[in-house]
């Protein structure tokens, strides 16, 4: 799905709004700016054009929000790749925040946006190179925006499943990426610990890029992964990683995880139980290390 094929099935649907509300106060986006937006040239607007229309106090309403998707998510795509964007961090709060995707798209506009974001997503997080990260970077930036992408839409099976069956090198790196937080909860032999320099530290994988607004996993994605990642399920991958990756780095660190399976399997699916809860837990209820969440488990009523 292209931004051109999206943006021309929404606009079969999606007529072009006549009654918009503004902020009155001018602070945010103005009636006046949403309408200059709805009459803008779609392919012409930039991340700058929507600053004041993203975020905590977005004003108007669905109507001028399902016209103006194509292009948000066309830049969306693009602010993927950026550290740190303002941009991906006010929309994903935007859509987390309203459920805008599963509650204001119809089946066919739904569908057509999930493509899109399920081709764009997969293809940033494909484009991951680095099996060595020392202090922060762009590799810890795909992992918020991978957890935030399980709270505003149900399409998380078609994302996992399919970076999980790819071939390609870039998504075999962000695998790794990702089990190196499950498998080693210290030490871990990618991501170099934090430094109050440089930053960094092991990714936080249940921290949403839209931290603040109750998010949760939608009860779809938590049932899917509770099946798709298991001790099982990740050994066979790791061996399938290896074999198809022999000689290179991706297969060493593949090898050095199985070892480690090996001999911690069972902290691993407890870390794997942990993840469900935190990912399935609103945000709102306050961080999460994997000992609080241990702590929480255990009390599950405290």
């Amino acid at each position: 799905m292209t931004s051109t094929e999206l943006s021309q099935i929404f606009r079969k649907e999606v007529p072009r709004p006549t009654n918009v509300q503004g902020d009155s106060w001018g602070i945010d986006a103005t009636t006046g700016d949403i309408l200059r937006l709805i009459e803008a040239d779609p392919d012409s607007l930039k991340p700058e054009d929507f600053s004041g229309y993203l975020g905590y106090c977005t004003t108007g309403g669905d109507d001028d929000l399902r016209f103006l998707f194509p292009p948000l998510l066309r830049i969306w795509a693009s602010a993927l790749y950026e550290r740190d964007s303002w941009f991906t961090q006010y929309f994903h709060e935007e859509v987390c925040r309203t459920d805008f995707v599963e509650r204001a798209l119809s089946p066919t506009l739904k569908e057509a946006a999930c493509a899109f974001m399920v081709r764009a997503l997969s293809e940033r997080i494909g484009s991951e190179e680095a099996l060595s990260v020392n202090g922060v970077s762009t590799s810890h930036d795909w992992f918020g925006c991978l957890a935030s992408f399980g709270v505003f839409t149900t399409a998380m099976p078609a994302l996992w499943s399919g970076i999980w069956e790819s071939e390609q090198r870039g998504h075999a790196v962000a695998l790794l990426q990702y089990l190196s937080c499950l498998i080693y909860e210290d030490s871990n032999p990618i991501f170099a610990p934090w430094t109050c320099n440089k930053g960094g530290g092991s990714p936080v994988l249940w921290r949403f890029d839209s931290v603040g607004f109750n998010e949760a996993w939608k009860q779809e994605n938590v049932a899917y992964l509770t099946t798709a990642l298991t001790t099982e399920r990740i050994s066979d991958w790791l061996v399938r990683a290896s074999a198809l990756h022999q000689g290179s780095k991706i297969a060493e660190l593949a090898n050095s995880f199985l070892d480690e399976l090996a001999t911690g399997a069972r902290a691993v699916d407890e870390r794997i139980g942990l993840l469900l809860i935190a990912l399935q837990t609103p945000s709102g209820v306050g961080g999460f290390t994997w000992d609080t969440l241990r702590a929480a488990a255990a009390n599950p009523k405290g």
